[in-house]
């Protein structure tokens, strides 16, 4: 791909400099060895002025010429070096884009397996009735604050420290992960892949302001927030540790659905 050139290289100006003073020495030197009154004279009267005036050529105007030849091959490199420059800075562009979207392929495919996983849970409350879908993560959440609150609330104050109601609540959430944790497992590990491949994504391109990520977490529910949230705090899945650091997940969270603000609620 050419493009126009902006601005002279110093090697071409140099050339052209010295071609045009290669001009001026031959006029000069025409005028100098008088070429336009010996051509009217006999040739047994010239006394070798045109041989003189050969030596003179090839010796002055010859070198410069050929110096500037050698500035004007130098800025032929220079060019052609720009040009290789842009044309890699275009394939670089190319192959970024081409990397894009077959990443936006690869990506819409895992969202769409994240959402028929989400679709395929289930649960039943003691009434039989099933909460299926993202409303199974409001049922999951129900659950484990219910069970906290009741035995929170059967508690005598002196009982009732910071660190104990921390305990109940990981011991509560970590049963009701576990009683459900075949259901969940699928959705959990397919957001662990999602994230490491956004992840790999923005490393590879060096893509600082990658939008995967964000869609990714915009579709979260405060009730998955609840889910994955605690997952991570309470270090159930290993995958999960290092999502918050990279990704800042937890960002929307409402802070009344974390445990902190949930055992502080219960001991005002």
């Amino acid at each position: 791909m050419s493009t126009p050139k902006a601005k002279l290289s110093k090697y071409e100006i140099t050339g052209y400099i010295l071609i045009i003073l290669g001009a001026v020495v031959l006029v000069w030197g025409t005028i100098k060895f008088n070429l336009a009154e010996e051509l009217y004279l006999d040739p047994a009267d010239r006394e070798g002025v045109f041989g003189q005036y050969g030596e003179f050529i090839g010796g002055i105007v010859g070198s410069l010429w050929a110096l500037a030849g050698v500035f004007l091959f130098f800025a032929t490199l220079t060019y052609q070096k720009r040009e290789f420059e842009l044309q890699r800075f275009e394939l670089h562009k190319t192959q970024k884009i081409f990397q894009q979207q077959n990443f936006s392929t690869l990506y819409i495919s895992f969202i769409q397996k994240h959402n028929d996983i989400i679709d395929s849970l289930v649960a039943f409350d003691i009434n039989q009735s099933a909460w299926r879908g993202s409303n199974f993560f409001v049922f999951f959440q129900e659950k484990v604050l219910t069970s906290f609150v009741q035995k929170v609330r059967n508690l005598n104050d002196e009982e009732k420290t910071e660190a104990d109601l921390v305990d109940i609540f990981r011991e509560y959430f970590t049963y009701h992960f576990t009683f459900y944790q075949n259901s969940l497992n699928p959705y959990l590990k397919n957001l662990s892949v999602l994230f490491k491949l956004i992840q790999r994504y923005k490393t590879e391109t060096q893509d600082q302001g990658e939008y995967y990520s964000f869609i990714t977490k915009a579709n979260f529910t405060q009730s998955e927030l609840f889910l994955i949230y605690h997952v991570a705090q309470f270090n159930l899945l290993k995958e999960f540790n290092a999502i918050n650091n990279a990704f800042d997940v937890f960002e929307d969270m409402a802070e009344e659905y974390k445990v902190a603000h949930i055992v502080q609620q219960e001991l005002e």
